[in-house]
């Protein structure tokens, strides 16, 4: 005979005590990122973030949030995994091809006029971005005199990064978007094969820099004519995306570009009257010379 087991029904009083010490659990393991690795999550959002920190508790076989707490703050290995696990890492070869398309028209032919050109990429993730701009700029014939700095808080895919291989290969899918982008080539012209895998071009890698940079804390990192920063800035809260607008503008020469994502926004950044809009669908904005502010 099967005897039925009674599931306990929470009442309203219960579930909402165990949605408070989850929050509590949930301060507690960010303060304590911060107090230990410097690295401050509590400008993320706080859905994005819960959902990461709740991934990490059955990933790493605990109980709860709190569980995780020991294990940060004593051992290396889980402060650097728990950060890397944390931020968000997704990139692809000309991600959103309509933003390279009018980079290539609108902006590139200004930078042009500069005898040096400094580019940062912000948020690089695994590189891909910064292959693809390392890509269109060799096209347009700007390559040689231009420096691409791209940074990332995540030291493992920076790693990744600096080899050149791409974590997924080349597709059809990487072709396509790059003809979108107005590729005047074959994509896979840019990259050596060898087991299977897809290296960038070492002329191309050689004009790239890979650094860890923290967006959230750390100072302007380079003056730069141009600065992308896609799809990191959705993950934030208002106030840490304008602390971070706040960056990129402070980074950029006068009449220099900003690049952002296409689902993120200028509408509340107290910067949205010192930048110039160049394509809205496409992000692109430029920074004001002093004289038009």
């Amino acid at each position: 005979m099967v005897i039925a087991t009674e599931i306990p029904i929470l009442d309203e009083q219960s579930i909402t005590e165990t949605l408070r010490t989850k929050n509590i659990e949930i301060d507690l393991f960010i303060t304590a990122i911060k107090e230990k690795v410097g690295y401050d999550l509590s400008g993320y959002a706080r859905a994005s973030i819960k959902r990461r920190i709740e991934q990490l508790v059955i990933d790493e076989n605990v109980t709860c949030i709190a569980e995780l707490i020991p294990k940060l703050l004593y051992s290396k290995e889980c402060q650097a995994n728990y950060i890397n696990r944390l931020t968000v890492n997704v990139s692809e070869l000309f991600r959103h091809p309509n933003s390279f398309l009018s980079l290539r028209k609108s902006v590139l032919p200004y930078l042009e006029s500069f005898p040096r050109r400094d580019i940062w990429i912000a948020g690089c993730a695994t590189g891909e971005e910064a292959y693809s701009m390392a890509i269109l700029l060799e096209e347009v014939g700007l390559l040689n005199n231009t420096q691409i700095h791209a940074t990332d808080i995540n030291t493992e895919v920076l790693k990744q990064a600096k080899t050149g291989i791409l974590t997924k290969g080349l597709n059809k899918d990487d072709a396509a978007r790059y003809q979108a982008s107005g590729g005047t080539s074959s994509l896979s012209n840019y990259f050596s094969t060898a087991y299977n895998k897809h290296k960038l071009s070492q002329h191309l890698l050689d004009h790239i820099s890979f650094s860890h940079h923290n967006i959230l804390q750390d100072k302007v990192f380079c003056s730069a004519q141009l600065v992308m920063c896609r799809n990191v800035m959705i993950y934030f809260d208002l106030n840490t995306q304008n602390s971070a607008l706040a960056l990129f503008h402070n980074s950029l020469v006068q009449n220099g570009y900003l690049v952002i994502g296409e689902k993120e926004s200028l509408i509340n950044s107290p910067l949205i009257n010192l930048l110039k809009t160049i394509d809205e669908p496409a992000k692109i904005y430029q920074r004001k010379s002093s004289a038009n502010v």
